[in-house]
């Protein structure tokens, strides 16, 4: 009775994970290698000649992998990627789980159902930025594809489902041909898939007394794959050209020991979840009286340790970095981590705890990203809409999607790269594209929001024959902050003036844009303080927060607060709310998130709002 309803829950576990990543999938923003994809093949629809000639032309020229060739696919037919991602995800946790336990799991036996849930959970947590790679149709087509072809490609040798010795050329040279594949994945994993076989081959060759017909196949054919995107065209110009400016050996030693120990510790960071989890269930086991499963466990964990090694050392000379060169080597700890688990967690008590923690992430993983996705679709379709609605040659301003950098989930947005930017530029044949998003380091916490003085000089001449107003660095969302810089900025202005006969005689720091101002702005116009004979005028008010409630408090200084004002709460490139005058308790609750917010000071009788307090939501 029992493995019947774990065969359900397992059932519908997968399906649940196979319908999360096809959904959000299907909501991934059009971004990054969309539009290369789009330029290279001029935005023509699929055909097998244009993949044909995609493909040719990015193993010729660019990127020789065979997830390129799948990446073609992902962006040109409309439901290739929203059926394909979640298959590939659900395959590389087969293939944990199967080279983790040695066998096939048993679909009678509960243990072995649990242990195939533990796995697919713990892929949202033990594969570093595995969110951020997944959503991402260009990077997923050539990790969490090729991870899953690679690991798959290591299970008929571990599991024997042929016999090695006498394996018939019938079984050999398909494995032959799933070894070009799988060497064809990914450069920094083949040497160690290659090295892998062989290093079998020879253990089993001198064990068994015969030649491992299919362990040697297969090894043969990840070196030809391996060769074939290694000594491609293409390898040359990749990454603009960085590989053939400089050697390998060259950039090894310029990275230096230090530099490389950096790179080794990014790979035992990415790893140190998987390998809690070990610690973890090897000190719960540490009393049993039988330790020869925990200590065949161990040994494929110290296997999966050298392997991840191996792929790390081929790091050392690749001309970029980043977190997705750790996946296949995480994927092969998690597969010895299950070995781990199936050794020590030998009780229910002791296993559930760690089924719960992957079923656990893999909530996490949908409360985050699926909402998230749905306003990254929305926002992006508005930014095709506006990129396509403008005139030739016109400069348009593109507002974020709402997260700018990276992260565990997220690639980030791709217009804060301005060689993206010039690519969009030239595809629509625009004059410019100008990039608006929240930064907490630019002034006020909006990247395209530039401090402009409007000023009078006696006698009359422009700023810049005096060296300009050069306010000096501070941190953007800091209203205090700004002061004082504009403040010290325009003594020193002063001076300059003063020293060439000249005298100011009054500076207002209005607050202006790169691009078209934002919708919703009051009429009047913002400034961030003022300069006359008299002094400097800025007021900075602070915002509180009481206990976990969404309401927030603006609190206006004294000297603001002896003035007649009406206050505004402005969601940058929104909407525009009046919460009271400066008399008033000032009381509000964010609208949007994630945004940037401005608190507004409207003097009666004046022409001018001041600034006096940014904000930014997450």
């Amino acid at each position: 009775m029992v493995p019947a309803v774990l065969r359900v829950l397992l059932v519908a576990y997968v399906l649940a994970t196979a319908v999360h990543i096809g959904l959000v999938v299907a909501h991934e923003p059009f971004a990054f290698d969309a539009w290369n994809i789009a330029r290279d093949t001029h935005a023509e629809p699929f055909s097998l000649g244009n993949f044909l000639e995609y493909g040719t032309g990015q193993y010729l020229n660019s990127n020789p992998r065979i997830g390129q060739w799948l990446a073609y696919l992902a962006y040109k037919l409309e439901y290739f990627a929203i059926v394909s991602t979640p298959l590939a995800f659900l395959a590389l946790a087969a293939a944990v789980a199967i080279l983790g336990l040695g066998r096939w799991p048993s679909w009678r036996r509960g243990r072995d159902l649990a242990l195939c849930a533990l796995a697919l959970g713990a892929l949202w947590y033990a594969l570093p930025r595995i969110g951020m790679l997944l959503f991402c149709r260009a990077y997923s087509t050539n990790y969490v594809y090729g991870a899953a072809i690679q690991l798959w490609f290591l299970v008929p040798v571990r599991l024997r489902v042929f016999p090695l010795e006498t394996a018939r050329p019938i079984v050999t040279v398909p494995y032959f041909l799933c070894g070009v594949i799988a060497g064809m994945c990914n450069e920094h994993t083949g040497p160690t898939l290659a090295f892998l076989m062989l290093a079998y081959g020879v253990q089993r060759q001198r064990a068994t007394g015969h030649r491992p017909n299919l362990t040697w196949a297969g090894a043969l054919g990840v070196v030809v794959g391996f060769a074939a995107i290694f000594f491609a065209p293409g390898q040359g110009e990749r990454y603009e050209g960085l590989a053939e400016r400089t050697g390998f050996v060259q950039r090894l030693l310029q990275r230096g020991v230090t530099g490389n120990l950096d790179i080794f510790r990014d790979y035992l960071g990415s790893a140190a979840p998987v390998i809690g989890l070990v610690l973890i269930a090897l000190v719960v086991s540490r009393r049993d009286p039988e330790p020869e499963p925990r200590s065949r466990a161990l040994a494929l964990i110290g296997g999966a340790l050298l392997a991840g090694t191996l792929i790390t050392a081929t790091v050392f000379v690749s001309p970029k970095l980043g977190w997705r060169f750790y996946l296949h080597s995480c994927a092969l700890l998690l597969a010895a981590f299950i070995a781990v688990a199936d050794a020590a967690l030998t009780t229910h008590r002791r296993l559930v705890p760690f089924v719960l923690l992957s079923v656990a992430a893999s909530i996490y993983a949908g409360t985050r990203t699926i909402p998230q996705y749905l306003r990254y679709h929305e926002a992006g379709l508005a930014r095709l809409a506006a990129l396509e609605a403008a005139p030739r040659g016109a400069v348009v301003t593109a507002d974020s999607l709402g997260q700018v950098a990276d992260s565990w989930w997220f690639l980030g947005d791709d217009f804060r790269d301005i060689k993206k930017r010039q690519l969009v530029m030239e595809y629509f044949d625009l004059g410019g594209v100008t990039f608006r998003a929240v930064d907490i380091e630019a002034p006020l916490g909006i990247t395209d929001v530039r401090f402009r003085p409007r000023y009078q000089v006696t006698p009359a001449s422009c700023l810049d024959e005096h060296g300009g107003l050069e306010i000096g660095a501070f941190r953007g969302i800091d209203v205090r902050a700004a002061h004082e810089a504009i403040g010290t900025a325009i003594a020193s202005l002063r001076q300059r003036i003063a020293a060439r006969g000249g005298t100011l005689e009054s500076l207002d720091v209005e607050v202006g844009y790169v691009g078209a101002p934002p919708a919703g702005l009051p009429p009047r116009r913002l400034i961030v303080g003022r300069w006359r004979p008299s002094g400097y005028v800025g007021f900075s008010a602070r915002i509180e927060r009481g206990g976990v409630g969404k309401t927030r408090t603006v609190r206006v200084p004294k000297e603001l607060a002896a003035i007649d004002a009406e206050v505004f709460l402005y969601q940058v490139g929104g909407e525009l709310r009046r919460l009271g005058t400066t008399r008033d308790r000032l009381d509000y609750e964010p609208w949007k998130q994630p945004a940037a917010y401005w608190v507004l000071a409207c003097p009666a009788q004046d022409e001018v709002c001041f600034v006096i307090a940014a904000t930014r939501l997450q």
